[in-house]
């Protein structure tokens, strides 16, 4: 009887060793999990919210100090590091085993001058590869930045001395061949293993791009509300066929939203309050955005174009939205199938209905994903929708 009570006491002991320690894995995992989506959401915060370049990151931090590092020229000193929790104006994120975050970034989305232009078409260079060695990151939406916890050291890595610390190698770990302390990648989110312990979330131009035009379309819908105002009509088009210096065209009631304005019949130039903010310009979102103005809102109606500009009003999923006054499309995050040239509308424009615009007849997109063009249109009461 004392043999079978001490072999059940072992057996019990073992058990419950096991449990504790899962149970414990488990533990450091959400607290990585949930530090690494902190991380995420404050990123993609800061990149929206930038005044100079919006979608723009910071450098990583290679110091430990929390803050990003200045720009080397108009580089990065390095695309990998720490993730700059002090520049996020987060807290000292640690991950499950107590490691700060680490954090690389694509090149073109570095907060420099000399990254633009920085817009939906800008692609994102880093790759994330699964447990099972399959690409994650979509071909068109590889990742813009990816965020590591590190956890405890495994193998050779040493933490000892400072150069250590600030070496990935010490922190991030390889898989199948993928080794994510390289700063250009290829990443991996290997299947947790005594020789590899990172967790990672990525973000994509897919997670960004379509917030940043939310936020341009706010400042467009307000650029020709009040230039409407100053003027009392609505700024000509770009043609979309011959498109070289996106300035204004006369007579052309639809194509691109103009860089410039000063077209011969329209002295008026974008300024004042009807100014879009400088990042449209410096960033050539005029590139992207599709704009259109009815007939009898345009500075000459009778100088319309007679091939642009052939009905007095617009109308958006006719017949019920009609005496639509202006309006204008984002294009959505580029992707793999959309080779997109400047002069070719369905390249951005999805739904065939938008592609043949002759009649001045618009649908609203058929896809509702939120990285796909999107519709603004004022009402003839002067409501802008959405």
């Amino acid at each position: 009887m004392i043999m079978i009570v001490i072999m059940v006491v072992g057996v019990a002991a073992v058990l419950v060793g096991t449990l504790s320690s899962s149970a414990l894995k488990s533990a450091r995992q959400e607290k990585s999990a949930a530090a690494l989506a902190m991380a995420k959401e404050a990123l993609i915060g800061r990149a929206v919210s930038d005044d100079n370049m919006p979608g723009s990151l910071p450098c990583p931090d290679t110091n430990d100090d929390g803050s990003a590092e200045l720009l080397s020229g108009n580089v990065c000193p390095s695309n990998i590091g720490r993730l700059p929790w002090r520049t996020l104006n987060l807290p000292d994120l640690r991950d499950g085993s107590g490691e700060r975050l680490w954090y690389a970034l694509s090149p073109a989305f570095r907060d420099d001058d000399s990254a633009q232009p920085l817009n939906s078409d800008t692609k994102g260079t880093l790759l994330v590869y699964g447990a099972n060695n399959v690409l994650q990151t979509q071909a068109g939406y590889s990742a813009v930045a990816v965020i590591f916890a590190p956890g405890s050291a495994i193998s050779t890595q040493t933490r000892n001395t400072v150069a250590q610390q600030n070496n990935a190698t010490n922190y991030l770990d390889t898989a199948n061949g993928k080794n994510n302390s390289s700063a250009g990648g290829p990443f991996i989110a290997g299947a947790q293993a005594a020789t590899f312990n990172d967790q990672l979330l990525y973000i994509t131009t897919q997670d960004l791009m379509p917030l940043i035009e939310q936020r341009l379309a706010v400042e467009i819908k307000r650029a020709l509300t009040y230039y409407y105002d100053a003027h009392n009509y609505y700024p000509w088009a770009d043609s979309v066929t011959a498109s070289g210096d996106y300035d204004a065209n006369d007579g052309y009631n639809r194509g691109w939203l103009p860089k410039s304005i000063a077209a011969s019949t329209s002295a008026a130039e974008w300024s004042g309050t009807a100014r879009p903010p400088q990042w449209f310009f410096d960033n050539q979102w005029y590139t992207l955005i599709y704009y259109g103005v009815a007939k009898i809102y345009t500075q000459s109606p009778g100088s319309c174009d007679p091939g642009f500009c052939t009905e007095d009003t617009l109308s958006v999923d006719h017949p019920t939205n009609t005496g639509v006054r202006v309006l204008f499309f984002m294009p959505g995050t580029f992707n793999s199938a959309l080779q997109r040239s400047a002069t070719t509308l369905s390249d951005y424009l999805e739904d065939s209905a938008n592609k043949d615009d002759a009649n001045d007849r618009y649908a609203t997109p058929a896809s509702q994903a939120r990285d796909r063009d999107r519709i603004y249109w004022l009402s003839s009461s002067s409501i802008w929708k959405p």
